[in-house]
């Protein structure tokens, strides 16, 4: 475990080459974001164990209360970010709903979280814009990006797995590296 508050705890996750986990529970829903492709088997508690193909930046979501254990039958490691979704603060009844953000877009969405994906180009902006829910970022590849919020400029670091938590917040981001930067937003 990494990181938890009130509404989220994550987990970094690695599984070994031809390596599985135990059965484990996950009493939430969640959320997991796969850094690198992967091949999985896939078995819940009871069942038949299942392929599972991820891609680099794949985002899924399931339903707890799930029980179950994977096997890495890959030959690299298997790395994710699970995020448990604990609670929620709540969508505000004035929010308006979301304007699209360049380098923005929605992959998941559901009664408990929207995903959004980020890429830019090295160079690209956002521009402002409002997230007016709380939210998790996590890289999906290594980059620096400026994050311009409130008149105040500041850069930031990311390797895949890096994430942030943030409130509601007004803000733009401009990947100031050489290569392209992605990101997923979980409100």
């Amino acid at each position: 475990m990494k990181f938890e508050n009130a509404y989220v705890r994550v987990f970094d996750v690695t599984v070994p080459p031809r390596d599985q986990t135990l059965f484990h529970l996950h009493a939430n829903d969640y959320v997991f974001v796969t850094l690198g492709d992967a091949q999985l088997k896939s078995q819940v508690l009871g069942g038949p164990e299942t392929d599972l193909p991820l891609k680099d930046g794949e985002v899924r979501f399931a339903k707890g209360p799930l029980t179950h254990r994977v096997t890495n039958v890959g030959s690299r490691p298997f790395h994710n970010v699970t995020v448990e979704i604990l609670s929620s603060p709540g969508v505000r009844g004035d929010a308006p709903s979301p304007v699209p953000v360049p380098g923005h877009t929605v992959v998941l969405e559901n009664d408990r979280v929207r995903v959004e994906r980020l890429v830019l180009e090295p160079g690209q902006t956002t521009g402002m814009h409002t997230h007016t829910l709380s939210g998790l970022g996590i890289a999906v590849s290594p980059g620096t990006v400026v994050m311009t919020q409130a008149g105040q400029a500041r850069t930031i670091h990311f390797n895949p797995g890096d994430f942030e938590w943030h409130g509601p917040t007004v803000h733009s981001l401009t990947n100031a590296g050489q290569s392209r930067f992605e990101a997923v937003e979980i409100e």
